[in-house]
């Protein structure tokens, strides 16, 4: 059978990637990650919060809204976490068994 254990091709799950782009530029993908945890976080949950308090913000044209900041909070909290631990270690180091998760 072939193999490619002895090839030029590392796994993405055991090594940095700096054969992708150079550390800096994980450095600010990291940056720019936090950035948008830190306020898409706070921001959609603001959203959600008023629109549950105040029953006048509930017409349906607003449900789109929610639903917005309903999908904005899952990415915030799954895909961008990931993508930020990712940048900081320079490769996914959760292994092949959450990528095939995420």
């Amino acid at each position: 059978p072939m193999s490619n254990r002895t090839g030029l091709v590392r796994s993405p799950f055991e090594y940095p990637q700096y054969y992708l782009a150079e550390p800096w530029q994980f450095k600010i993908l990291a940056v720019y990650m936090f950035f948008l945890i830190c306020f898409g976080l706070p921001i959609n949950g603001l959203t959600l919060v008023v629109t549950a308090q105040h029953k006048k913000l509930r017409q349906p044209l607003n449900f789109i809204l929610v639903n917005l900041a309903v999908a904005g909070t899952i990415m915030v909290c799954f895909g961008f976490t990931f993508t930020f631990y990712t940048a900081i270690n320079g490769y996914f180091a959760l292994g092949p068994i959450n990528c095939a998760i995420e």
